[in-house]
């Protein structure tokens, strides 16, 4: 009796799934897909059995890709980080539309989990052909300065792809262009060109410079040529009244002579000196 109760007991222990936090399951009875997901908690599953597949954001990466560029150059090598989400009430019909397309998290990335996903290569190769079609836009010889604007049209025509045939299954929430290598002559073409680039920005600065001190002796020679017209003015003033005070004194000095009178405007003379 102990032994067939242990044996029941370990049944039921053994047949035991925990579903985690971020996760769903999707449990199957007798070859049968149950049509709603499992939210997080335990399940006994002596009869059935439930995957636990994740809802949580996933990244992999897409190495060695080859694209053309706008200008029909050919890409000697391109690394793209690719990051999604799955909704977790379309899990089970994704389970069953893509019943050979499921993984788990370790089978994709290097130190993943056990935690299933699902629709992995579908999203891969919509993502390959994404990344083709975004780099043909894009001219090699600028590309390298264009990375972000590369990865948000990777982004968007991934986006568009997976909708056209899960409408709100999946959603791209990043892509990172993590290696990007043109032809080595066109490498070496860049180079010259970022030269190019920053004399250009060196001789533009350069001039700029020039022209405000230029600007600011203008702005010094007008001042101070503005000042010497202010003194030249106050001084032909100045210099008129002292000759004149000049003038006076010496028609002073003369009048004051032996045998000259001093008269001094309309008014009639009151002294007169020696004979």
């Amino acid at each position: 009796m102990r032994t067939a109760a242990f044996a029941l007991s370990f049944v039921f222990l053994a047949g035991c799934t925990q579903i985690d936090t971020g996760n769903v399951g999707v449990g199957r009875a007798f070859g049968v897909v149950s049509s709603e997901a499992l939210p997080p908690g335990h399940y006994t599953t002596v009869f059935d059995s439930v995957d636990e597949i994740t809802t949580k954001e996933v990244s992999f990466p897409v190495y060695d890709l080859n694209p053309k560029s706008k200008d029909n150059l050919t890409l000697k090598d391109l690394d793209v980080d690719v990051y999604y989400k799955t909704t977790p009430g379309m899990i089970p019909g994704l389970y069953i539309k893509y019943q050979g397309d499921y993984l788990q998290h370790s089978d994709i990335v290097e130190n993943g989990n056990d935690v299933g996903v699902v629709g992995y290569n579908r999203v891969l190769r919509a993502a390959r052909e994404a990344t083709y079609t975004a780099v043909s836009k894009f001219n090699a010889t600028t590309m390298h300065t264009q990375r972000p604007e590369i990865a948000a049209e990777i982004q968007k025509l991934l986006q568009a792809e997976l909708d056209s045939s899960d409408k709100g299954a999946f959603t791209v929430t990043s892509i990172n262009v993590r290696n990007l290598l043109t032809d080595p002559a066109i490498e070496a073409a860049i180079r010259d060109q970022v030269a190019a680039d920053q004399e250009v920005i060196r001789k533009q600065k350069e001039v700029q410079i020039a022209q405000a001190e230029a600007d600011r002796l203008r702005a010094q020679a007008q001042g101070e040529a503005d000042a010497n017209q202010i003194l030249a003015a106050s001084l032909t003033d100045r210099v008129m009244q002292l000759r004149m005070a000049e003038i006076q004194r010496d028609t002073i000095i003369q009048s004051a002579k032996a045998g000259n009178t001093i008269i001094s405007g309309n008014v009639t003379p009151v002294i007169t000196t020696g004979q």
